[in-house]
C-alpha cells in the first residue's frame, strides 16, 4: 500500500472521532449552565430573568411606516 492511503485514512479517522466527540458533548449534556456545550455555568443571568420583566414599549411611541406610493 501506498503511504498516502495510510494518511488518508489517519485522517478520516480523526474527523470520525472529532465530529462523534462534538456530537456525544451536545447530547450527553449535564443540564447545567447556559446551554453552550462548554461545561462551565454562566457567570450572569439573562436580562429577561435578573429585571423581573420585560419592559413594553408605550402606545405613544409605536407607529406605522408606510411607504409612499
Amino acid at each position: 500500500m501506498d503511504w498516502q492511503l495510510y494518511l488518508a485514512g489517519i485522517a478520516i479517522v480523526a474527523a470520525v472521532v472529532y465530529v462523534s466527540r462534538r456530537a456525544w458533548r451536545t447530547w450527553a449534556h449535564k443540564g447545567s449552565g447556559c446551554g453552550g456545550g462548554c461545561g462551565s455555568g454562566c457567570k450572569s443571568a439573562s436580562p429577561a430573568k435578573s429585571s423581573g420583566q420585560g419592559r413594553l414599549i408605550p402606545l405613544q411611541q409605536i407607529t406605522v411606516r408606510r411607504e409612499r406610493e
